[in-house]
């Protein structure tokens, strides 16, 4: 048995660094190694060696997994994406259970309850499939989020579902009020247990958070499968729920090293996805997938072309998506582990009660997996550009939604590029979406939480926080961890003794080309005192006077084009303008007379 887990974890972790490397969703590999490893060939793994533990191996896998998925459900993300997600995660759901059970009673002749069950177990997504096929491609950021929101909150909803799907059937031969009364008294205890262990790991953090240290992470962890573990005492079948909202609520307590905790349960549940993956791969006997023949590839060509944009079109009716970003978010519907577990725990709990089907929907999900994976993997790129959602217009990150940063986030919209900022403060990233403007509420200094403004396709990073600090330690952050060259930071007219030679030591250069004072800068931007201009350099005797122009105190220059066609970037310091080039500046003595050495057809008041 030891031998068995060990095969599997280094499989596990070999497969995920391939798909990193690769850019493919690590599933695919995993399911490789699985099947080669497994009785059907090498016979390297079997998990039948485990017995009985097997199944309890899955379900504390599976619940860690939820907790997980619990975590990261934000309820900001839930405000900012809801016309879309909201009907996707619900009314999507019900609809992709019901068109996939159709198909499966079609087409395969399944009975009703197996052709249910399908249905529940086809209904999730889940990140950790639908990420690695994003990143390969640069879809519009609307989009981005949308998939992979969705895929978070689908993973413990699908779960659900499939379960009480499941116990219905389970309970067919009671009357249905009995069953389903049987079933919402499950999901009720696993609800009410896991909301009160939820508060209950929050209190304990915030009140001894300094005596736990390093091993608040290990005491969550511990936790949260000892609620699971609770709950599947008092009532079986309770424990995923349990699991589920334990973590919304631990995720959506601001606890202190709330981050640092995510990062670690992202990290274990990558571990135990890894391992227990290879593991239900290895379980999985071919037979049952060769059985279904061209009938299965049929149902999963259906899920994917007539299930999948019915689910999208109907869910995104009161959206402002067009039609082609709605037929690319159809096409984009990977299955994954949630999936696989659920329909290993289903087939396993369908055998011990000598109930027939468990094994043809186990191999139908498996090949649902596969299909969907590897074949969307495979042509994501060519059908984004077919559909015309790829950008070619570069991503800046603004760090700091105040005033400052919002307005600069404009302007860099109305040059068609595309804008992510990025903050501690819930208010100003509620501000930045009312205006607007793509924002994510977290800690620019945690690598995670800078991932999700989609640094990773970013040209440019200009932080404009009240911090020098913070500003530089993020352009940093930004240059080592991911790359970027365009790295501005604004410095402050403060006493912090961050000067010119300090920014070339860290391989920085200042942004907007002098050190602002901007609590001022935000006063005026709140109390609408300021211009935005504007500036054509048309003529040679303009070049050095724009260039004098915008060193004076109250002139802050923001882009600059080296002609009508070409790109706008972020001005820094060293750059001189030139003869046709132009520049956008602000100016916050609106009734200052510098300006009036340009001619009135050079320059624009913009209104922003």
């Amino acid at each position: 048995m030891l031998t068995v887990i060990v095969v599997a974890l280094i499989a596990g972790v070999i497969s995920q660094i391939i798909a990193v490397y690769l850019g493919i969703p690590s599933i695919v590999f995993l399911l490789i190694f699985g099947v080669i490893l497994g009785p059907e060939l090498l016979n390297f793994i079997d998990p039948g060696n485990f017995g009985s533990g097997f199944e309890v191996l899955i379900r504390l896998f599976v619940a860690i997994i939820l907790f997980e998925a619990g975590l990261n459900l934000e309820k900001e993300e839930i405000k900012k994406h809801r016309a879309v997600i909201l009907p996707l995660v619900t009314v999507g759901a019900i609809i992709t259970m019901f068109g996939a059970a159709l198909f499966a009673r079609l087409i395969i002749d399944f009975d009703w309850p197996q052709a249910f069950l399908f249905g529940s177990l086809v209904i999730v997504t889940g990140p950790t499939v639908i990420q690695p096929l994003l990143r390969r491609i640069h879809v519009k950021s609307n989009l981005k989020n949308i998939l992979e929101f969705e895929g978070v909150f689908i993973d413990p909803i699908g779960a659900i579902v499939a379960i009480f799907v499941f116990e219905i059937v389970l309970q067919i031969d009671r009357s249905l009020f009995a069953a389903v009364n049987l079933v919402f008294l499950r999901f009720g205890v696993g609800l009410v247990i896991g909301l009160i262990g939820g508060y209950l790991i929050s209190f304990l953090i915030k009140k001894f958070s300094i005596h736990l240290d390093e091993n608040q992470d290990f005491f969550v962890l511990a936790f949260a499968l000892g609620i699971y573990a609770l709950s599947e005492s008092i009532l079986p079948e309770s424990g995923l729920m349990a699991a589920v909202a334990s973590g919304v609520v631990v995720g959506n307590m601001h606890i202190p090293n709330e981050q640092n905790l995510k990062k670690f349960k992202g990290k274990i549940s990558i571990l135990f996805i890894s391992l227990l993956f290879v593991l239900l791969a290895a379980s999985l006997e071919l037979d049952y997938v060769y059985d279904l023949g061209y009938k299965g590839v049929l149902i999963v060509l259906a899920l994917i072309f007539v299930v999948r944009p019915l689910t999208v079109f109907i869910s995104s009716i009161n959206s402002e998506l067009k039609t082609n970003e709605k037929l690319f978010i159809s096409y984009i519907s990977p299955r994954g582990i949630v999936a696989a577990s659920i329909a290993s725990l289903i087939g396993i709990e369908l055998k011990k009660r000598g109930i027939e089907g468990g094994e043809s929907i186990q191999g139908l999900v498996f090949l649902t997996i596969a299909i969907t994976v590897i074949f969307q993997g495979l042509t994501v790129n060519a059908v984004s550009k077919l559909l015309k959602v790829t950008i070619d217009t570069k991503r800046v990150v603004i760090v700091g939604a105040n005033e400052f940063g919002r307005l600069i986030g404009k302007l860099l919209v109305r040059e068609n590029m595309e804008v992510c900022l990025i903050d501690t403060n819930e208010r100003l990233i509620q501000k930045a979406w009312q205006e607007g403007l793509n924002a994510v509420e977290g800690n620019s200094l945690d690598i995670n939480q800078l991932e999700k403004t989609g640094i990773d396709n970013a040209e440019s990073i200009i932080a404009v926080t009240t911090s020098d600090k913070v500003n530089l330690f993020v352009c940093r952050l930004a240059m080592i961890d991911f790359g970027l060259k365009n790295v501005l930071p604004v410095v402050n007219q403060s006493k912090e003794g961050i000067d010119h030679n300090s920014l070339t030591k860290l391989n920085l250069n200042l942004a907007l080309g002098k050190p602002l004072n901007i609590f001022e800068i935000n006063s005026k931007i709140s109390h609408k005192n300021y211009i935005v201009i504007s500036i054509a350099i048309v003529q040679s005797s303009e070049v050095d006077e724009v260039n004098n122009l915008i060193m004076r105190e109250h002139i802050v220059p923001i882009l600059y084009k080296k002609d009508s066609k070409s790109q706008a970037m972020i001005y820094k310091k060293g750059i001189k303008l030139l003869k046709g080039w132009e520049i956008v500046l602000i100016d916050f003595d609106p009734t200052s007379t510098d300006l009036e050495f340009v001619g009135d057809n050079e320059k624009e008041v913009i209104d922003i």
